[in-house]
């Protein structure tokens, strides 16, 4: 058995056992990941407020650190509370030894009340840490005292960004809404993500989050990945939280994910909470063959297929507009056919064609409202955590996971999602959204992917590029034929 990946976790102590480096310790061990504490401070704090920081001289906290850091490489840092200059310029040194990513969740005052961090700690922060960290986690106040007030929080965060900070997700828990909204910014991309509130008041919810985030940065997930996933365990946790003293507590558990725990992800602010319509489409798509004319849809829906999707790229709009009508008159002269055309959402629309396929860049151009009062089914690619908490979003018809192998339709960032991954969406969505496998299928491991439950197998070269289509296809529809319902 390998290591745990090692999370070195700077922060104080909180007697009472409920935030700070203890909510930290218990987050990071749920993420099979091992903790490293280093503590800053040996508060005093309870119910009634924080009355002691209790810091620790610098050359105690660096002969701490040496100590720390000795016999453990150090895969990924979660810093909390900084109690004073002294203790941030050690930091700002220690986060220089280290070329691993860093999230700093900036406790500028305790959430009881009583004393708070003194004004010249946010000033390092802002000139000499926000530069070297990965995410910074602020809350609605901390932000606001980051960035000197300015408002709004997406202003606030930009400034930050302005200033060399790299990513910036601001926790929107202190606004008065309906929904618990999450601001994510970074130089290459801004989104929303949220979550009806729940009614928990919930001590230590931010050290969680921010340890959730550099535990799975450590074990070697995405940034957007990683949030998504922190939210999903934070969220669960604040659920299940459990009453301790005059607190409630997050409960720390190894649960599956649940779709319930998987927060919905938007670019626009006036799309927090809305809710998408798409009219459903059968349950078990069976063998869907994307093809790239409609000599291709005649020929597959002649032999019995019953899902296809017609995949354009690269052609005059003119011709791509002919393919995409020929092939819907094509749909609507067979049986119960489910025809999706990929990406020209407009012109599927125009010819009246059953669905329209988009992939994530595309769900960015895409007047979305225009499609679902249409009446058009949507299906949403995804390959990671992230994009499908944008799916999710969008209450769509199907959802399609890639590449489930090593796939030469296309060149993919995103390496072979396996069969094990697989399973685990399939498991998330359950009976709420047919889903689609796609990348790398042939006739083998399409027998394979039978056997997971998954709703359908996406199919390109080994259809289009077998030597004898017909015998491929006919097998094919045969081996999928119980799961068209």
């Amino acid at each position: 058995m390998s290591a745990k990946p090692a999370v070195l976790l700077i922060g104080g102590v909180d007697p009472q056992g409920c935030a700070g480096l203890t909510a930290d310790i218990q987050t990071v061990s749920h993420h099979d990941c091992h903790p490293v504490p280093l503590v800053t401070a040996l508060t005093e704090q309870r119910s009634d407020g924080l009355v002691n920081l209790g810091a620790l001289s610098a050359e105690a906290f660096l002969t701490q650190y040496e100590s720390c850091v000795a016999d453990f490489d150090i895969a990924a840092i979660k810093i909390g509370l900084i109690p004073d200059r002294h203790i941030a310029d050690c930091i700002v040194k220690i986060v220089e030894r280290h070329q691993v990513p860093v999230i700093l969740d900036p406790v500028l005052a305790a959430s009881s009340g009583g004393l708070s961090i003194e004004p010249e700690v946010s000033e390092i922060i802002r000139k000499q840490l926000l530069g070297k960290i990965t995410l910074l986690t602020p809350n609605l106040p901390e932000l606001g005292r980051l960035s000197a007030e300015v408002q709004p929080m997406e202003l606030a965060a930009q400034q930050l960004l302005n200033e060399g900070l790299a990513a910036c997700l601001v926790k929107g828990g202190h606004a008065e809404t309906a929904f618990a909204t999450d601001y994510f910014s970074s130089a290459q991309t801004t989104f929303y993500v949220y979550q009806p509130r729940l009614k928990n008041q919930v001590r230590g919810t931010g050290c969680v989050l921010a340890s959730s985030i550099a535990s799975q940065l450590a074990l070697g997930h995405d940034l957007r990945d990683a949030i998504i996933l922190a939210k999903a365990y934070l969220t669960r946790g604040i659920r299940d939280a459990n009453q301790q003293g005059p607190y409630h507590l997050v409960t720390h558990h190894r649960h599956p994910l649940t779709i319930s725990d998987i927060p919905r992800l938007c670019y626009r602010a006036d799309l927090i909470g809305k809710h998408f319509d798409f009219p459903a489409c059968p349950k078990n798509l069976g063998v869907y063959p994307v093809v790239d004319s409609a000599d291709w849809v005649e020929r597959l829906l002649t032999i019995g297929v019953k899902t296809i999707q017609l995949r354009i790229k690269d052609k005059a709009t003119a011709k791509t507009r002919s393919e995409i009508f020929d092939a819907v008159a094509t749909s609507q002269q067979h049986h119960e056919v489910s025809f999706f055309v990929n990406d020209h959402w407009q012109m599927a629309i125009e010819a009246g064609a059953y669905g329209v396929h988009l992939g994530q860049e595309d769900l960015h151009d895409a007047n979305l409202l225009e499609i679902e009062q249409s009446g058009l089914r949507l299906g949403v690619s995804t390959h990671s955590y992230w994009e499908l908490a944008r799916a999710l979003a969008l209450n769509p018809s199907y959802i399609a996971l890639g590449p489930v192998y090593p796939t030469t339709s296309k060149q993919m960032p995103w390496a072979p999602q396996g069969i094990e991954r697989l399973q685990q969406w399939q498991s998330i969505l359950a009976d709420q959204y047919p889903l689609v496998a796609i990348g790398g299928i042939d006739v083998p491991r399409a027998r394979i992917l039978k056997q997971t439950g998954v709703n359908s197998v996406a199919m390109i070269s080994a259809i289009t590029q077998a030597d004898d289509y017909q015998s491929v296809t006919r097998e094919l529809v045969h081996l999928w034929a119980d799961h068209h319902l």
